[in-house]
């Protein structure tokens, strides 16, 4: 492992706090439409619910990738990160409509951060060559990256 220092990288859209505001919204109409006392807070404490399982459920590699690279496990942390790439392009509009399907705010698709944690892996263990591999199909599927 050439370095134990991991980059956190966490750009967030802010206009994706919009849709975050209308499912809470909703929720709360919802609620209040059925007469539910204290509506407000149980809004919140379902929106919270759903935003922690969604979480943990649907991007289950990614966080299994993450657990890895935190643990110094590269080997395992690429095949996370590649299992989770495969999912999340296979199932592109779980990726497009994050915001609705995640609840996540991060302006980088779920597509786009396997791509750079393969990366990352891959030069912290030496593999230049699959990292300018995987370099190129990052800037072939996301021209925009502004870490490439």
């Amino acid at each position: 492992m050439a370095s134990k220092k991991i980059p956190k990288i966490h750009k967030t859209s802010y206009t994706a706090l919009i849709p975050q505001f209308a499912i809470l919204l909703i929720i709360a109409f919802i609620f209040y439409l059925l007469q539910v006392p204290r509506y407000a807070i149980m809004s919140v404490a379902i929106y919270l619910l759903l935003s922690f399982y969604l979480k943990i459920l649907i991007p289950r590699w990614h966080r299994k990738g993450i657990f890895y690279l935190k643990k110094g496990e590269l080997e395992a942390s690429v095949y996370a990160f590649k299992k989770s790439f495969i999912f999340f392009t296979r199932y592109q509009w779980i990726d497009k409509y994050r915001a609705f399907t995640l609840f996540s705010i991060s302006s980088l698709s779920y597509t786009e951060m396997a791509l750079m944690n393969i990366i990352f892996c891959y030069n912290q263990m030496g593999d230049n060559k699959k990292a300018e591999e995987h370099r190129k199909i990052l800037k072939e599927i996301f021209p925009k990256n502004p870490y490439i």
